[in-house]
C-alpha cells in the first residue's frame, strides 16, 4: 500500500512539532502540509485530496468542528483537543478517532491504524469490478469510474469519468441494488443515480457532475445532503 497522505492543523506550533515527530516515526504516512490557520487549511482541502486530517478543535476564527462541517468530502479525520466535551459531536461528524492533548505516540499510532483500516476497506471495495452486458459481451467497469447512471425505459445508460457511455438492458432499480455496497452512490431522482465523489455543485433542485446538470427530486434531496455532509 502506498503511503497515506495527511495534513495537521493546530494553532499551536508546539503541537505541530509533536505531530510532525509522530508522523516521521510512523511508516507509510506522508505529511503534505501543516497549518496554524484553519482557513488556510480549508482552502487547501478544497483544492487537494488527502487521506487523513489531524485536526485541533479549539482554534480562533474557525474551530476544527466548524472546519469539518464546511468540507463537502472530508478526509478521514482524527480530532485532537484538550477537552472531552466534544466527544459526542465528534462521533456525529463521523471522526475516526478523538485524541486528548498532550497526545502520546502509542495512542496516535492506534488512531492512524484505525483510519488506515477504513481506507484499505474502502479502496478494496472501489476496486471490485461490476460486469455489464453490452452488445452480447460482458464488460468490466470499475465502480469508482462511474459518474452517474441514467434510466432509459428498459435500459440504463452508464456514464464514466473517461467520457465513455455504456447502454445495457436493465432497470435502474435493479442496478441500484448492485451498487448498494458502494457507499459513494446515491439515487437522486427516479431516473438518475449519481456518484457523489463527482458532484461539483448542488443547487435547490439540481446538481452538477462535470458539465452536466442533473435533477434532484425532493424525495432524495435530504438523503443526498446527509450523505455528503457525513461522508468520510
Amino acid at each position: 500500500m502506498k503511503p497515506l497522505s495527511c495534513i495537521a492543523v493546530d494553532d499551536s506550533e508546539v503541537q505541530l512539532v509533536i505531530l510532525r515527530n509522530f508522523i516521521e516515526r510512523y511508516q507509510n504516512l506522508h505529511l503534505e502540509a501543516t497549518f496554524t490557520n484553519p482557513l488556510e487549511a480549508y482552502r487547501f482541502l478544497e483544492q487537494k485530496t488527502i487521506d487523513i486530517l489531524l485536526l485541533d478543535i479549539d482554534m480562533p476564527e474557525l474551530s476544527g468542528l466548524d472546519l469539518l462541517k464546511k468540507l463537502a468530502f472530508p478526509p478521514k479525520t482524527i480530532l485532537i483537543t484538550s477537552r472531552t466535551e466534544y466527544a459526542l459531536e465528534a462521533f456525529e461528524l463521523e471522526a475516526v478517532d478523538y485524541l486528548l492533548k498532550p497526545p502520546v505516540y502509542e495512542r496516535f499510532m492506534k488512531a492512524i491504524e484505525k483510519a488506515k483500516k477504513i481506507i484499505e476497506q474502502e479502496r478494496q471495495t472501489e476496486s471490485q469490478a461490476i460486469y455489464i452486458k453490452v452488445d452480447g459481451k460482458l464488460i468490466a467497469i470499475n465502480p469508482k469510474d462511474i459518474t452517474y447512471v441514467e434510466a432509459m425505459s428498459d435500459y440504463i445508460l452508464i456514464h464514466t469519468s473517461q467520457q465513455r457511455q455504456y447502454i445495457t438492458y436493465a432497470r435502474l432499480k435493479n442496478f441500484e441494488e448492485k451498487l448498494k455496497s458502494y457507499l459513494f452512490f446515491q439515487r437522486i431522482h427516479r431516473s438518475f443515480i449519481v456518484n457523489t465523489k463527482y458532484i461539483s455543485l448542488i443547487e435547490k433542485d439540481e446538481l452538477r457532475v462535470f458539465d452536466k446538470n442533473l435533477p434532484i427530486s425532493l424525495t432524495y434531496r435530504a438523503v443526498l445532503l446527509g450523505k455528503i455532509q457525513g461522508s468520510s
